[in-house]
């Protein structure tokens, strides 16, 4: 995850350095927290969702560069143990969504086709032209509102 995150913030900052017209950058981070209580026959568990976006604006306001992603980190509470979690971009094909998803595509490959499509528009424009748009739809099949979420922190966080 240190790497995921290393390597997010070089994004941006090559981004934000390598032309005069960019404007802002921000990052969001949506945290979602479920908890299973252990019973007589299990143990309890804790996941821990994060879903990430790293976004450069112009100065116009529009998106001149994104990246999402996802880290998971899953718990019982009858171990001390502790591991790092790799994100969804980290797992790559190792993810294993590809053979699930109507698209036919990993997870990773999803979000570079969500990503090339929010390329030019206001944070505002993909927020609302998401949900029916075919040509997302061509490269993006899975659920997106926790990085549009993402999207929408990133904008208001950038500077």
């Amino acid at each position: 995850m240190k790497k995921f995150f290393a390597a997010l913030l070089t994004a941006v900052l090559v981004l934000s350095l390598t032309a005069s017209a960019f404007a802002a950058t921000g990052l969001g981070a949506i945290t979602t927290v479920s908890v299973k209580a252990a019973t007589a026959d299990a143990a309890g568990s804790v996941a821990v969702t994060t879903t990430l976006c790293a976004l450069t604006l112009d100065d116009e306001g529009k998106i001149a560069g994104v990246v999402f992603d996802v880290v998971e980190s899953k718990a019982t509470t009858d171990a001390d143990a502790s591991a790092e979690s790799l994100s969804k971009n980290e797992l790559g094909e190792s993810y294993g969504m590809k053979a699930y998803a109507p698209s036919g595509k990993e997870y990773f490959e999803q979000m570079d086709a969500l990503e090339a499509w929010c390329i030019g528009k206001t944070v505002e424009e993909v927020v609302t032209g998401s949900a029916d748009n075919a040509d997302l739809k061509a490269g993006c099949t899975i659920y997106i509102g926790d990085q549009l979420k993402a999207l929408q922190e990133a904008a208001a966080n950038a500077q």
